[in-house]
């Protein structure tokens, strides 16, 4: 009896340190694989930056770089502020069209396209006085003609408003105003926070990947503005790639109103006597059906009086209201915006 409990006692513990090898085996062989795609997927972040180099000047702004590019030749220099999670790319269609009349310079807020992530909070004023570091330590002289999309054009309200003796005109693309959460109407403040909470919640998902690497390995499946050009589009989905990009956009998306807020609070009530053109969107795209026509309406009507309002922060503004575009201006309709900036930088001239 005894050596029957034995051999089973024998036999049990076999068993069990055979289960033991097997799970060692598993535990190892999934370490393997785990660091093989570490290595592999650092090797193909490394790989995607050399096979995207940034066409511009990447300069330090106090231990971190910002990426400027500038072409052409004339004063005043145009410098293009991009809208909320986009990098410089977005004005491929403006920007070649542009350095034709004027010196022209687009960059790269921290975190965002070639530029690196900054250790500084994604506050407005942090992000004005980066743009202002980066234009004086690049060498890049004034006077500016500040063109801003979205949020980007109250971020170059504020710079006006700081630096007032360096900017002589504004071009303002469908901007955001810094009263625009208080006087919409308040389901379509709403809606568009719970979008932003949806699209972080499925975008946290791809955090470790990109951290990992596996964004780089599979940059071709990401998503990419379908209005820009195909080499543009092939270039955004290499730079988004990057786990900085995520981690940037979420944390401008989550400073977005507190910056609103502070734009507020800094009461410019002008941008000084300089020419200044507000393009206004008159496409308003929301999901079909879900909002009532009447409400989209209100929305709209709010919207174009605001944008009327930055017109006035100048004696030479006006307002230009381009009926047949949505949000991005700039890419639906380039040539307006190309002539807006054509049309202020003639008006500094003379």
């Amino acid at each position: 009896m005894m050596n029957k409990e034995r051999h089973a006692s024998q036999t049990r513990h076999g068993f069990l340190w055979w289960v033991g090898r097997i799970l060692l085996g598993l535990v190892a062989l999934l370490l393997v694989v785990l660091a093989s795609a570490l290595v592999v997927g650092t090797f193909a972040k490394s790989n995607l930056k050399a096979q995207y180099p940034p066409p511009g000047m990447m300069v330090d702004v106090g231990g971190y770089r910002l990426h400027i590019f500038c072409e052409g030749r004339g004063s005043p220099t145009v410098i293009m502020e991009s809208g909320l999670g986009d990098s410089s790319l977005i004005w491929a269609l403006v920007r070649p069209e542009s350095v034709k009349t004027t010196r022209t310079c687009v960059y790269d807020r921290a975190g965002f396209g070639w530029s690196d992530i900054s250790p500084k909070p994604r506050t407005v004023d942090v992000i004005v006085e980066e743009l202002h570091t980066l234009l004086v330590n690049g060498g890049i002289t004034g006077p500016y003609v500040l063109v801003g999309h979205s949020i980007g054009g109250a971020y170059v309200r504020l710079y006006a408003h700081n630096y007032p003796d360096s900017v002589v005109g504004m071009v303002l693309v469908d901007s955001s105003h810094e009263e625009q959460s208080a006087r919409l109407p308040a389901a379509i403040v709403q809606l568009g926070q719970q979008g932003t909470e949806e699209q972080q919640r499925e975008l946290a998902l791809y955090k470790p990947l990109a951290r990992m690497g596996v964004l780089a390995l599979a940059h071709n499946w990401l998503p990419a503005n379908p209005m820009l050009p195909l080499a543009t589009q092939a270039t955004e989905q290499a730079l988004i790639a990057d786990p900085n990009y995520l981690d940037t956009l979420f944390a401008e998306q989550d400073s977005a109103e507190s910056n609103l807020a502070e734009v507020a609070a800094a009461q410019i009530t002008t941008v000084g006597n300089i020419p200044l053109i507000v393009l206004s969107a008159g496409q308003h795209m929301l999901p079909g059906g879900a909002i009532p026509p009447e409400l989209v309406e209100e929305m709209a009507q709010v919207w174009q009086q605001l944008q009327a309002e930055l017109a006035m922060r100048s004696p030479q503004g006006r307002q230009v209201a381009v009926a047949e575009s949505g949000h991005y201006i700039h890419l639906e309709q380039p040539q307006v915006v190309i002539d807006a900036i054509d049309q202020v930088v003639a008006a500094v001239r003379q």
